[in-house]
């Protein structure tokens, strides 16, 4: 039975972070290495902690100075022992028992980079709960043979992970790519799985929703927005246009880089949100990437193109925001 290390990243989470624990600790695949990473909590969130890995060996905790999302997941990472690595929320949670048992088979049988599953979304102010992300093409991508038809699916399908937690990742791919988070941003998302996708050779799906995902939770920045979401979405940017634009596959470059327009994308609804000199630079930042927007295929991508042109940015960036409000819960 392969090592696995869930890393859970930890802030002023306190009232969260016992459910979250606990549905790691239930599992009935128990060779697992829990790390609490306390991210200078100001709350009681430590002391829980403390408290769970009392009752537990497998629970190490990192008590650390706020440092932000990325340094405490890093500081995981760092300590991670596992052969493959997950990253969860401290306010969400596993909503099976057999979650681990049923990932160590497949990687078993699979040998994979990456295994994906699936996620739920409940959101917190309406209570409905929803599946956000499954339906995945098992048989091409768990019994194909072509990696560039494989990443096509993903890339063109809207079948990517949007974030690093809904993914069992390769502690090897991990550290031979020197894999991490940038500090200082948010939207660091983008960067590590975009980071582990271009490096995997192999990937397996699985279908089921092992993942709860809290919406509209209090205290959440997720849906409310910041200027360092911007910052994020530039470094990513500045970082991954250069690169992906020189991708020799002609198929894979036009995925990759209508991915990023995608990312792009994202940046008006939280520039729509901004107020102040935040929104200022926000919409220096949105001006300075908005040829990418270009190589977007999708035909919201394509909406969003046309409509920027036909409004100008700053005012898109409203009608985008109130649009995306109207039509998400």
């Amino acid at each position: 039975m392969d090592l696995i290390s869930v890393i859970i990243p930890i802030y002023n989470l306190e009232q969260y972070i016992e459910r979250c624990v606990r549905s790691v600790m239930a599992q009935s695949y128990t060779n697992l290495q829990i790390i609490l990473v306390d991210d200078g909590s100001s709350d009681g969130s430590g002391a829980v902690c403390d408290a769970l890995a009392q009752k537990d060996s497998r629970i190490k905790v990192i008590h650390k100075p706020n440092g932000g999302l990325s340094d405490a997941r890093n500081a995981g990472l760092d300590r991670a022992k596992g052969e493959y690595v997950l990253l969860l929320d401290g306010d969400d949670f596993y909503n099976r028992s057999d979650m681990f048992e049923m990932l160590s088979a497949n990687i078993d049988k699979s040998g994979a980079d990456v295994i994906l599953f699936g996620c739920t979304d409940w959101n917190m102010k309406t209570g409905e709960m929803r599946i956000s992300r499954s339906g995945y093409n098992l048989p091409l991508i768990n019994e194909g043979q072509n990696r560039t038809d494989i990443l096509h699916y993903l890339f063109s399908q809207k079948k990517l992970p949007g974030g690093a937690t809904i993914s069992a990742v390769s502690r090897h791919l991990i550290e031979e790519h020197s894999i991490r988070f940038h500090c200082g941003i948010q939207s660091e998302d983008h960067d590590f799985v975009l980071n582990v996708f271009v490096h995997c050779k192999k990937v397996f799906a699985m279908d089921e929703p092992f993942y709860t995902y809290r919406l509209q939770r209090e205290g959440s920045i997720t849906h409310s927005g910041s200027i360092k979401m911007i910052q994020g979405i530039d470094y990513t940017l500045n970082k991954w246009v250069p690169i992906l634009s020189c991708e020799s596959n002609d198929q894979l470059r036009k995925d990759y880089l209508n991915y990023l327009a995608f990312i792009y994308s994202t940046g008006i609804v939280i520039t729509g949100r901004l107020h102040g000199k935040d929104r200022k630079e926000s919409l220096e930042l949105m001006r300075k990437h908005r040829s990418i927007l270009k190589y977007g295929y999708w035909r919201d991508l394509r909406i969003v193109r046309l409509a920027s042109s036909a409004f100008g940015l700053s005012l898109f960036t409203i009608l985008g925001r109130i649009y995306y409000d109207r039509t998400h819960i």
